[in-house]
């Protein structure tokens, strides 16, 4: 079922691309530390977590807030440490997973890095805090690329042990995402996450992580200038799809709203300078326990405003007033 979100901008700050960008400016230093903690994957890989504060024992009942970051993004991403700083409030545990590769370690051991079809990773911190914080309610939230991958997982067997999900401005027709990003000043965007993606992999190959004898060791990277192309070349057969097309078919979110069954919350805004309408779901492809907004404005994970005379995000607030209805 769809609905307005309650989000409305301050008179002057209504441009999607400054609301995009406001956060950097105007949330510019993560104010706490965390404590990390290096995962490590059944594969031979490994992801870091970072924690807001991690408990002392397994003992605990507090509620447990997991994160799913956006491309490229990290801890050091507003939305992350913010969402994260408001849950440690109401007395909650909290963590972001980094994809590999996006930590405090730039570059994993493997090959493959990841995408926004990647389940694998995220169910086995899922698993791994479901087994040691059993008597813990398992909330978790995903962003952009995160909130995509996270409407594939919750339709696997690890959204058993999740109590409620968020899902927020995720790129569910990733084909689409990738024609608008192509256009217009959103190319500002596609050059900023597309670059340090290049250069993960030219350092993997000049370290011999990605032997001289793989195919794309004799591709030239560095001159690639458009999603498509990166993951066409790179993107889908580092990650076992035939092409682009294919991987932008499998891993496309929306497919997977219908069979969610965990309570949803998920979150988009029309002018989206990253999406286009391609991505929001009819009213049939939304199943019972998901609960769709959509906001008119907020650009891609802004959604800022003013309140009390401060700057702030309106979405981690409103992430964990449904996260509490769905524990009450």
């Amino acid at each position: 079922m769809h609905q307005l979100a309650r989000f409305s901008p301050p008179k002057g700050f209504k441009n999607p691309h400054l609301q995009t960008l406001l956060p950097r400016v105007l949330f510019r230093q993560r104010p706490w530390s965390g404590d990390w903690q290096t995962f490590e994957l059944s594969d031979g890989d490994f992801v870091e977590l970072c924690w807001y504060q991690k408990p002392d024992n397994n003992s605990t009942r507090q509620p447990i807030l997991l994160l799913f970051h956006g491309l490229e993004g990290s801890v050091e991403s507003p939305y992350i440490w913010q969402t994260m700083q408001l849950a440690a409030k109401q007395g909650w545990l909290t963590l972001v997973m980094h994809f590999r590769g996006c930590g405090q370690q730039p570059i994993n051991r493997l090959p493959r890095a990841y995408h926004s079809g990647d389940t694998g990773d995220a169910s086995e911190v899922i698993q791994y805090l479901a087994c040691n914080y059993s008597d813990s309610p398992l909330l978790v939230a995903g962003f952009s690329l995160g909130g995509n991958m996270l409407s594939q997982l919750l339709t696997t067997h690890s959204a058993t042990a999740v109590k409620a999900a968020t899902i927020c401005c995720a790129p569910f027709n990733l084909h689409a995402c990738s024609e608008r990003i192509d256009n217009g000043f959103s190319r500002f965007y596609r050059r900023y996450l597309l670059t340090p993606l290049k250069q993960k992999v030219t350092k993997k190959i000049s370290l011999g992580i990605i032997p001289q004898r793989h195919p794309i060791a004799n591709l030239d990277i560095k001159s690639m200038t458009s999603f498509f192309q990166f993951d066409d070349q790179v993107t889908a057969p580092l990650h076992g799809f035939s092409n682009v097309d294919d991987y932008y078919q499998k891993a496309s979110g929306k497919q997977f709203l219908p069979e969610i069954k965990t309570p949803t919350l998920i979150i988009h805004a029309s002018d989206d300078p990253f999406m286009s309408e391609a991505v929001i779901p009819s009213s049939k492809e939304l199943p019972a326990s998901v609960r769709y907004e959509l906001s008119a404005r907020g650009g891609h994970i802004g959604f800022i405003e003013r309140h009390k005379g401060q700057w702030q995000s309106w979405l981690p607030p409103r992430l964990i007033q449904f996260f509490k209805e769905q524990l009450q």
